[in-house]
């Protein structure tokens, strides 16, 4: 593992190849990314290179690159892969039949339960996110995009049953930020050593009560 190939590894501004989007093609690209997330894990981000990923797959470096015109173009699409699972979960809390509150409180609880298993528990997947936010891949913000609208769902659901005030999901922004420390790859490592039991639920009531809603809702964690 780890042997490099060239520059073309980090190489940004390669050209895609691949022409079409065929059954095939997607097969082939989905193969791709579950091969470099499998390797991912066995051997961490920085030693895993295109040339390993093509081995895996029986396959020339070459013949990859007209699926991915970079290493970073794979690495984000896992990234990508990872963060959807979370955003499938929260989008499946969010289509419950229940009141808002509870829907919001089981959404912020659960990602954050399934973001520390996903970002800590393993390292090398942790590490490979950390580099998707140190270099700011576009799968960072069309994840808090995603996120902030869930939200926003919610509280326009919640607003319009008289659970928050009128104007509630406006500030779905600022209630996603808020629970930052509990979803940021980074920021839950770091809190995690200075956060106290009960942190979550007490952030819970503060949002929910600045939104014009009654923490009495919140159901128990």
């Amino acid at each position: 593992m780890g042997r490099s190939v060239a520059s073309r590894d980090d190489d940004q501004s390669a050209p895609l190849r691949s022409g079409g989007d065929t059954p095939e093609a997607r097969d082939t690209r989905a193969r791709i990314v579950e091969t470099a997330e499998r390797l991912f894990r066995l051997y961490g981000y920085q030693k895993t290179t295109v040339a390993d990923i093509a081995r895996e797959l029986g396959m020339s470096p070459a013949n990859v690159y007209r699926f991915f015109p970079s290493k970073g173009a794979i690495n984000e699409e896992v990234a990508a892969s990872l963060v959807n699972r979370l955003l499938v979960t929260a989008r499946a809390i969010a289509a419950r039949p229940e009141p808002a509150t509870a829907r919001l409180a089981s959404v912020v609880r659960t990602v954050h339960v399934q973001s520390c298993a996903l970002f800590l528990d393993d390292r090398k997947m942790h590490d490979m996110v950390a580099v998707a936010m140190d270099e700011n891949w576009r799968v960072v913000q069309d994840y808090i995009d995603a996120f902030v609208a869930i939200v926003g769902t919610i509280l326009a659901e919640g607003a319009s049953r008289g659970e928050f005030a009128p104007d509630a999901a406006a500030s779905a922004k600022p209630a996603f930020g808020a629970f930052a420390a509990f979803f940021h790859p980074q920021l839950i490592e770091q809190c995690l050593r200075e956060r106290e039991e009960g942190d979550l639920d007490q952030m819970l009531r503060l949002v929910v009560r600045g939104l014009g809603g009654d923490p009495a809702r919140i159901p128990a964690g």
